[in-house]
């Protein structure tokens, strides 16, 4: 997957120094584990390049008022810290997520069975995906963006937008992620009060939310996600409106706070 800005590949350095990443709106840390089942997992993440492409993206579209850290190897999280401005990612989550997948022996499904997403990718989609659900935490803590709804919801929402429009192939992103949500609802054999007073959506819920507006982005092409969700033609018709009201909300709302001009009524690539 590539960053696309303008249209146009974008194509970056990074250099890495003290285990760290500089620019200058976000600051990527990577902290040392001596936990010897996560080092794998640190060293690939350093060195993965559709992580640096979410990075970049960040960087040349948005400003912040103070730079954005983001901490892989945290403690806590994934989440949003706005007391200090940070986005916490910690290497256990990576690890869960692909022990997720790997139990069931996950590989990607596209309409064609081209290029099927393997494990690797898919761990490294929910990471990017995750990346931007919290990025979005972030642009509405530090601009006071009104949101209508859950705040949760709009963070998925901005997630999928940022993917599906800024990378190619993005929507893949947006699949993998999906389908992490779907495997997590899987295991819920009962529900509890909590399930529905929680600040998320219900797991099964982002699911089907998120394939929705996959499809809405471009029925032809995800035209077998009907099939898959089980989606009427009526419903499907609402996901291409959903998602198309959905992206022009968000890139008018961010329209001040991105380097590029965005046109909110036309795909950005």
């Amino acid at each position: 997957m590539r960053y696309y800005q303008r249209g146009w590949l974008f194509a970056v350095t990074f250099f890495f120094a003290s285990m760290s990443i500089a620019a200058d709106n976000v600051i990527v840390r990577y902290q040392q584990t001596n936990d010897i089942k996560l080092q794998p997992v640190a060293k690939k993440l350093q060195l993965e390049s559709s992580i640096q492409d979410a990075i970049i993206l960040m960087n040349e579209e948005f400003t912040f008022l103070q730079p954005l850290t983001i901490v892989f190897g945290a403690n806590d999280g994934p989440l949003y810290d706005p007391a200090r401005n940070d986005i916490l990612i910690p290497y256990t989550f990576l690890d869960e997520v692909e022990q997720r997948f790997n139990a069931v022996n996950y590989v990607g499904y596209n309409q064609d069975n081209v290029n099927p997403v393997n494990l690797d990718q898919a761990v490294m989609d929910v990471l990017i995906h995750t990346l931007f659900h919290e990025l979005a935490h972030a642009l509405i803590a530090t601009y006071e963006l009104p949101v209508v709804g859950r705040e949760e919801d709009a963070a998925d929402n901005l997630a999928a937008v940022l993917s599906i429009e800024y990378f190619e192939n993005g929507a893949e992103i947006a699949i993998s992620a999906a389908d992490l949500f779907y495997l997590e609802g899987d295991e819920i054999t009962e529900f509890e009060d909590a399930d529905f007073w929680d600040e998320h959506s219900l797991d099964l819920q982002r699911y089907y939310a998120t394939l929705c507006y996959v499809y809405g982005s471009d029925d032809t092409q995800y035209a077998y996600l009907l099939e898959e969700t089980g989606f009427s033609d009526e419903r499907g018709e609402l996901c291409i409106g959903d998602y198309e009201r959905m992206k022009n909300n968000w890139l008018t709302l961010l329209d001040a706070y991105m380097s590029s001009e965005v046109d909110a009524t036309t795909p950005v690539n």
